[in-house]
């Protein structure tokens, strides 16, 4: 038996990078999947390698910064595995720029994705869990968010309320047996190459696996972790 056998999860941002190796490994793990990815060819092409290794997954391309594109995300997981027992929010994009350049644009389209679809996608899915009894939730935050990263202001900003989400929540959702807890995870995905240095010039960076991210998200999805919450944690 495998250790998240009997559960379901959706991943939000699960067609690329960091929520792709995240889609794998739950599937991996025995949890039945929801691959969320506004590019739904993405979505689809992950859902399909996680079917072709004999696992069960379905694509969904739910806008998930907007509220009724969270609940559809959350409605397909329940419609289609009966249940939902794991939230990673994961979704992300970056609009990279300097802070007295930075358009109006450029800050809403980032909160939209990292912030509301966070909150959105949570909300919808604590209110299913709080029937069920139980549940966990996994935000995605990132280094940024603590000590700053050039050029991103915005995604900083994000990232950090976010982090402060997973506090507040967890106080608040413990009453209902849902944990909430985050990852700020290290890894080379498309995302990292708009990085640049202290002087405004990109930088080179190692090559960090994103599937490195995966064992403390199994473990905090698992029945091992039903006594955290309320915590963020470095991985890779």
């Amino acid at each position: 038996m495998k250790e998240l056998d009997g559960k379901a999860a959706v991943v939000t941002g699960g067609g690329r990078g960091i929520g792709r190796a995240h889609c794998l490994q739950l599937a991996g793990a025995g949890a039945a999947v929801v691959v969320n990815d506004i590019d739904l060819a993405e979505a689809e092409s992950c859902a399909a390698e996680i079917r072709g290794r004999g696992g069960r997954a379905v694509a969904d391309g739910s806008d998930i910064g907007t509220v009724a594109g969270a609940a559809q995300a959350v409605a397909t997981c329940r419609s289609g595995f009966g249940q939902i027992d794991v939230m990673v929010a994961n979704a992300g994009i970056v609009r990279d720029r300097t802070f007295l350049k930075m358009s109006e644009d450029d800050v809403r389209a980032v909160m939209d994705v990292h912030f509301f679809g966070t909150f959105f996608c949570l909300q919808q899915a604590a209110l299913a869990m709080r029937d069920q009894g139980s549940g966990g939730a996994l935000i995605t935050t990132v280094s940024a968010a603590h000590f700053g990263n050039f050029g991103q202001a915005n995604y900083a900003a994000a990232k950090g309320a976010i982090a402060s989400l997973t506090y507040t929540l967890a106080l608040e959702l413990a009453r209902f047996g849902i944990r909430v807890n985050g990852i700020s995870p290290l890894a080379t995905t498309r995302m990292s190459d708009t990085y640049k240095g202290a002087d405004g010039k990109e930088v080179e960076l190692p090559y960090f696996d994103p599937e490195l991210n995966g064992p403390m998200l199994i473990y905090l999805a698992s029945d091992r972790g039903n006594y955290i919450s309320g915590q963020v944690f470095g991985t890779g």
